[in-house]
């Protein structure tokens, strides 16, 4: 059986990336109905080579230019609405502008669907570039009362496996379930939106990994870092991450938990070379993204924005 759906693709000054992972959905075996085309207001000439390529001339795109940067949550928040405007289609899938779907990865999915009925969405066993299988897109919780979460091993990829909480690179939910369960949380600014959601959509059946559908991500594989170690995204991790929990954990000794969690790292900081040069950067953004997250503030947070932290 087809697979009826619309690929939400949300992008931010990667056009060279963004005009290959548009393509990689126009090259499905099974095609989208729709792509719909979240622009965060790029700066470096996005709208211009997707006019020169040709690929907003075709009927499929949808291209919705914002009128500023909301962020990749912002971004899937504004995605989905447009996608439920739509009676034509029974799935949508998420992506970023840096994410190539293999040619069949939409056919593996529509065979999956017709055998995982109980199912309210589906995954994709996430690449990088060399074929390594980027294994951070995929856990299971173990915890419940705080929500932690642990990544699935590559040998768990060589079938197909059910998940707790995944990214959006190469999640496809039923449209049923998405009027269900609302829009993500547009302000969020970056991280955890998707955690959080895929959390929404679990309450409303099983989520599986269909481990021969790929999605190519095109990104730097994570070594041992160098340089810096603490940025803006730093405040955004830590706060939505307690947002998260906050949100979905019911353990009645959760905020002791999260004040215990955080004189541990202001010990860990403190204490040891990690942050050899950069405690007060991190005590900084630390500091103010728990207290922010107990406050129950969102949306995006000066001075913790790209280019200002």
């Amino acid at each position: 059986m087809n697979l009826h759906y619309a690929a939400i693709v949300v992008t931010y000054n990667r056009k060279k990336k963004l005009v290959k992972a548009l393509n990689s959905l126009l090259n499905q075996t099974f095609s989208p109905k729709h792509i719909i085309l979240i622009d965060n207001c790029s700066t470096d000439g996005t709208e211009e080579l997707l006019k020169q390529e040709g690929l907003l001339s075709n009927k499929i795109i949808a291209y919705h230019k914002m009128q500023k940067n909301y962020g990749g949550s912002g971004g899937f928040y504004y995605g989905v609405k447009e996608a439920m405007k739509y009676d034509d289609i029974d799935f949508v899938s998420f992506s970023d502008d840096d994410a190539y779907f293999k040619n069949d990865f939409f056919e593996k999915v529509s065979m999956a669907q017709s055998q995982y009925k109980d199912c309210s969405a589906f995954c994709g066993t996430v690449k990088y570039a060399n074929g390594d299988i980027q294994l951070d897109h995929r856990r299971k919780i173990t915890n419940h009362n705080w929500l932690k979460e642990q990544q699935f091993e590559i040998v768990d990829y060589s079938s197909n496996f059910y998940v707790d909480t995944f990214s959006f690179v190469g999640a496809v939910i039923k449209m049923d379930v998405l009027r269900e369960i609302g829009l993500p949380h547009k302000d969020y600014f970056i991280y955890y939106d998707d955690t959080e959601y895929s959390l929404r959509v679990r309450e409303k059946g099983k989520v599986i990994n269909i481990s021969s559908a790929e999605i190519i991500h095109d990104i730097v594989k994570k070594k041992v870092q160098t340089g810096k170690l603490i940025s803006w995204k730093n405040y955004y991790e830590l706060r939505n991450s307690i947002l998260m929990k906050k949100q979905h954990s019911t353990w009645k000794l959760l905020n002791l938990y999260f004040y215990y969690r955080q004189l541990h790292m202001y010990w860990y900081i403190l204490t040891t070379n990690t942050f050899k040069g950069e405690k007060k950067r991190a005590l900084f953004a630390y500091s103010h993204g728990f207290h922010d997250a107990m406050k129950g503030i969102t949306g995006k947070v000066e001075p913790f924005s790209p280019g200002n932290f």
